[in-house]
Order: C-alpha cells, then structure tokens, then sequence
C-alpha cells in the first residue's frame, strides 16, 4: 500500500492533467493530417499507355495499389492513436478523482483517530 502512495505523491499530477489536452489535440491534427494526405494519394493521375511502357504501366499500377493500401494503414493508426489519447485524458481524470478521494479519506480517518484519541484521554481523565 505505501509504495501506491509514494507513486501517486511522485507522479506530477497538476502536469499531467495541464498536459491532456495538449494530447488529444495533437492527435486530433494528426488525424486530420493524415486523411488529408490519403485523399491526397487517392487522386494518382492514370500512368501513359503503350508497348513500350507495358511494364512500367503495370508496375506504375502496382505502387499506387500500395500507396493506397499504406494511407489507409496511416489512417487506421491514427484513429488508434486519437483513441487512446481520449482514453489517456479520462483516464487521468479518473485518477485525479481517486486522488482527491484518497485525500478526503485521510484526513477523515485522522479526525476520527484525533476524536478517538480525545474520548480515551476523557475516559482515562474522567476515572
């Protein structure tokens, strides 16, 4: 129990939570970013036919398949990456929360401990 405290009285929590919504708004321009650059890449002007250029047409083919393929990956990541920095910023809320309850409960468990002390010191005054 008493490392739990030492790591929550370690942890910059007044930071952490100045620091959330610097998170979730990076990453929110990360994903608007990179939809922009995967709209970008779907747009590939068509490559020149002919015999002579049969296979670097179809090579040509090949690499936007790719290109498109990995904007879409870009895409999923970055969704990912927004998810989990809106789940970080409540996470931290929460923690805070528990912070704050922790902190109430102590100084509820001393004033009972201080209200106990004063009724024995009555009692053994008292006899």
């Amino acid at each position: 129990m008493a490392i739990w405290m030492t790591a929550l009285k370690i942890i910059p929590w007044g930071d952490v939570l100045e620091s959330a919504p610097h998170i979730v708004k990076a990453a929110k321009q990360l994903f608007s970013t990179t939809k922009a650059d995967a709209d970008s890449y779907s747009k590939i002007p068509n490559s020149p036919t002919g015999d002579d250029l049969a296979n670097l047409d179809k090579r040509t083919r090949l690499l936007e398949a790719r290109i498109v393929e990995l904007s879409h990956e870009q895409e999923s990541s970055t969704e990912l990456i927004k998810s989990l920095a809106e789940q970080n910023a409540l996470i931290v809320e929460a923690i805070e929360v528990f912070r704050l309850r922790v902190k109430i409960l102590l100084i509820g468990c001393i004033s009972l401990v201080g209200v106990l002390a004063g009724l024995v010191l009555w009692l053994v005054m008292g006899k």
